[in-house]
């Protein structure tokens, strides 16, 4: 339990660095502390608790890679040096593989479920893609932007579209997703979008 706090304690003060006005130095020192206490959940749990185990677990591996993304945007802000990600970083991610043996042997104690003795064959449904003249307006325009440009973010997309949301610029983005025109790249406020 002590390396947990060490832990949080290093987190809380490369956290010193941020700006104090960004939500994100709160965000930051809120997770550390939610994982700190999942972790002391873990290793302390009996009774009830103890079979909240898993699900704590599940959160804990969500928690540690929002944690992860908090530290790198900060990085490639200049609040934190690489060294320092890199540390705690791996500290994180150390705690991440010691939560999957213990899954691992969770899952090991099920019984084995045999396979059919005939093949199962399931049928996908493919969606059929309409054709280019056959997307609405604003999904075509989207598509020729991003043929002429090679990528683009939603706010580029504004600039063609700019009587259209935000909102409704996803909505279309996400449909030319589902449907395997354009494929999404990049995490957080780096997302850029580009054809298939």
């Amino acid at each position: 339990m002590n390396d947990f706090i060490r832990l949080t304690n290093a987190v809380y003060k490369i956290l010193e660095f941020f700006p104090e006005a960004d939500p994100l130095k709160h965000r930051a020192k809120d997770k550390a502390l939610v994982i700190m206490e999942r972790l002391v959940l873990i290793t302390e749990a009996s009774g009830w608790t103890s079979f909240q185990n898993e699900k704590i677990k599940a959160e804990l591996s969500e928690d540690i890679e929002i944690i992860l993304g908090y530290l790198w945007i900060a990085k490639t802000q200049g609040w934190l040096n690489s060294a320092n990600y890199l540390i705690v970083a791996n500290e994180y991610e150390k705690i991440k593989s010691d939560l999957k043996p213990i899954i691992i042997e969770a899952t090991q104690k099920l019984p084995l479920i045999q396979e059919p003795a005939e093949p199962v064959v399931k049928e996908i449904e493919l969606r059929q893609r309409p054709p280019l003249d056959k997307l609405p307006a604003r999904q075509s325009k989207i598509i020729e932007f991003l043929g002429k440009n090679g990528k683009a973010q939603v706010m580029d997309l504004q600039t063609v579209l700019p009587d259209i949301t935000k909102r409704t610029i996803r909505r279309d983005l996400d449909e030319l997703l589902e449907s395997g025109r354009i494929i999404r790249l990049g995490d957080f406020n780096q997302v850029f979008y580009k054809l298939a």
